[in-house]
């Protein structure tokens, strides 16, 4: 994956996030996030507790202006979404396999897979804040594989080599 990957979700997402921007106000990224444990923590009780779902519920957004927290009516951000929080653009976020991220408001678990996407929101701050202008078209060329968590590689390059294995279904 690369920033051409957050790029594309971006743009996928933007007409369910349009209506909450303010007129003039650029949408940087949009990630799912969870009120629940971190992924590796959530993969324990799935082994535990078959019946265990996943409730990513919740959308960070990331403008040029503010952090936005779109709450789904939904599980897997399937519903209706309403604004739960505004906050400052001044927040840095990170992923983490086992926590949750405390600077919003409430903990929220933003799962690895979403690295390249706390990335590009990361280099939009740090880019704003020394007076430079930012945008993801033009960044996404500078996030690379590299940026990735090194797991999540991993473990997709193992699905995909295991993808192979499995003979594809006759028409």
């Amino acid at each position: 994956m690369n920033g051409h990957d957050v790029l594309r979700s971006r743009d996928e997402l933007r007409p369910r996030i349009a209506s909450f921007l303010a007129l003039g106000e650029e949408l940087d990224v949009a990630m799912p996030a969870s009120s629940r444990p971190g992924r590796a923590l959530r993969a324990v009780a799935a082994g535990v507790w078959p019946f265990f779902r996943e409730h990513d519920r919740y959308l960070l957004v990331a403008t040029d202006r503010r952090w936005v927290v779109l709450e789904s009516s939904r599980e897997q951000l399937g519903g209706d979404l309403h604004e739960r929080a505004s906050l400052p653009r001044a927040i840095a976020v990170d992923t983490s396999w086992f926590s949750w991220f405390d600077g919003f408001d409430q903990p929220y678990a933003i799962d690895p897979t979403y690295r390249l996407w706390a990335v590009a929101a990361n280099d939009a701050l740090e880019t704003r804040a020394a007076g430079e202008i930012w945008d993801l078209s033009s960044a996404a060329d500078r996030i690379t594989v590299g940026d990735d968590d090194p797991t999540t590689e991993a473990l997709g390059d193992l699905a995909s080599r295991a993808g192979r294995l499995i003979p594809r279904r006759r028409r």
